[in-house]
């Protein structure tokens, strides 16, 4: 028996399929702006990672790292 889920992902899929395969033409000017603000979205995005990734290191690491041993109170 399959899933229902897997058939209205096929669905979603081949109605998006069909929309992306008849959009009309676009004679659209596109401003020489957009590839800096494209490059600083992107340069921005990476710097903002980046940080995240500072902040939570202990969490992260935490989180794969092996607690077996119990501390010991002398």
């Amino acid at each position: 028996m399959k899933r229902k889920g897997n058939r209205s992902f096929i669905v979603a899929v081949g109605v998006a399929a069909c929309t992306l395969v008849w959009i009309p033409v676009a004679n659209a000017y596109v401003d020489p702006g957009t590839g800096s603000f494209i490059f600083q979205a992107v340069i921005g995005g990476l710097l903002a990672a980046a940080v995240a990734l500072k902040v939570f290191w202990r969490r992260i690491v935490g989180v794969f790292s092996r607690k077996d041993e119990a501390p010991v109170d002398e």
